[in-house]
């Protein structure tokens, strides 16, 4: 009887326990981004909880304190890379579509 009532404590103390740490987890792996447009297939850069309460988020790497800095980024990355692939002649898309892109996924933000 006193075995079953320490087991059962344990399972309810793991299952409380965890319950934060899923939760944190699925917020860390959630994009943030919500701007779909991609000319070239080229994606805005997610962003992401960087898991620290002071920078919470963070687009490749680059941590930012608010999320408004975060979107900003995240489009400016994604108008850099568009426009690389313009500049190389890889899409059927200039340059002048990538910024109409960009400005619209500053809009959606």
């Amino acid at each position: 009887m006193k075995t079953t009532t320490i087991l059962s404590t344990l399972f309810l103390s793991t299952l409380v326990l965890a319950a934060p740490l899923s939760t944190v987890a699925n917020r860390q792996a959630q994009n943030l981004q919500t701007f779909t447009g991609a000319l070239g297939g080229i994606a805005a850069t997610p962003i992401e909880d960087s898991g620290n309460p002071d920078r919470q988020f963070s687009v490749k790497g680059d941590t930012f304190v608010n999320l408004s800095a975060a979107l900003q980024r995240s489009c400016d990355q994604q108008f850099n890379a568009c426009a690389n692939a313009a500049n190389a002649g890889t899409g059927n898309f200039t340059v002048a579509d990538c910024s109409a892109q960009q400005n619209a996924c500053g809009a959606a933000n």
